[in-house]
């Protein structure tokens, strides 16, 4: 997959630009992208992940809706993995930091204790994913959207002034989002600071390719304990499911995840029985109001 040879690419490579953005629409694979740079990096001795934050207002986790809760993350993520930055860190944290400014908390939480690691050579990778998705329904201590969204900005800003302030730390932002004015208006969009990859210019031919090699790998692993499950679902089963999907990524995680929804034993079954409905059910009158909703 080319996104991501890439995007390991840019991690590795010390005189890149330490910000890279992917801005797409709903469905285009962005979680997709940043679940697989984490597993990658996770198992890369050439990268440290230090954090990842996947920002969601469906789970019902009201932590994922925060973003006062970023940094803080971050910082508690590397701490468990680094000595030095755990050491440091314990210097600079104070009771309450989750309620700072967060340009308090850029500072406190990543760039002082950071410092401890100029040295490193090995890049330091956090991922934060749908960064639009935070704020929502109003409770005990949440953030409205208004106040969200202003946070995010100040966020980005503080981000894009660490990058461009201490160049010599080895440390890269990968943010997924959608175009969403509180970020598209930040210093993230301007092409002199950050790498920007907008997932709506990537050809359709790219696209699918990509999503056959997302299906075809993850039925390899969830069903690698039973290769004669594996052996009936066909090449042109996957081809069919690539067309279903209309290069929108969040079609085959949604298939994948009904695939597996009650184990391995039931997985060819499901899946079979996806493609025909799909097949005989998804006609044009039925799918004009979801293409209208698009």
């Amino acid at each position: 997959m080319r996104i991501l040879s890439e995007t390991v690419a840019w991690i590795k490579d010390p005189d890149s630009l330490k910000i890279f953005w992917i801005d797409g629409m709903a469905g285009f694979g962005k979680t997709s992208i940043s679940k697989t740079v984490c597993a990658q990096a996770r198992a890369d001795n050439e990268i440290i992940l230090g954090g990842s934050f996947f920002c969601s207002r469906s789970t019902g986790v009201a932590v994922q809706r925060d973003i006062r809760c970023v940094i803080p993350t971050f910082a508690q993520l590397l701490a468990r993995d680094s000595v030095d930055f755990r050491l440091a860190l314990a210097e600079t944290i104070h009771d309450d930091i989750q309620h700072k400014e967060v340009s308090v908390q850029v500072e406190l939480l990543l760039r002082t204790p950071l410092s401890t690691l100029k040295d490193s050579g090995t890049p330091i990778l956090f991922v934060i994913d749908a960064l639009d998705e935070c704020g929502g329904v109003t409770t005990d201590g949440m953030l409205d959207d208004t106040k969200c969204h202003a946070v995010v900005t100040d966020m980005l800003e503080a981000l894009v002034g660490l990058a461009q302030s201490e160049p010599k730390l080895p440390i890269k932002f990968l943010v997924t989002s959608r175009p969403e004015t509180q970020i598209r208006d930040t210093y993230i969009s301007n092409n002199m600071l950050s790498q920007i990859l907008r997932l709506h210019t990537v050809d359709a031919t790219e696209v699918d390719a990509d999503i056959r090699c997302y299906i075809s790998k993850t039925l390899d692993t969830k069903l690698s304990s039973q290769p004669k499950l594996r052996a009936c679902i066909m090449d042109s089963d996957i081809e069919n499911l690539v067309r279903l999907c209309d290069d929108l990524f969040i079609v085959a995680a949604t298939a994948i995840a009904h695939t597996f929804s009650v184990g391995t034993a039931a997985a060819v079954s499901k899946f079979k029985k996806l493609l025909n409905i799909s097949r005989t059910g998804l006609t044009d009158r039925v799918a004009a109001p979801l293409d209208r909703m698009y």
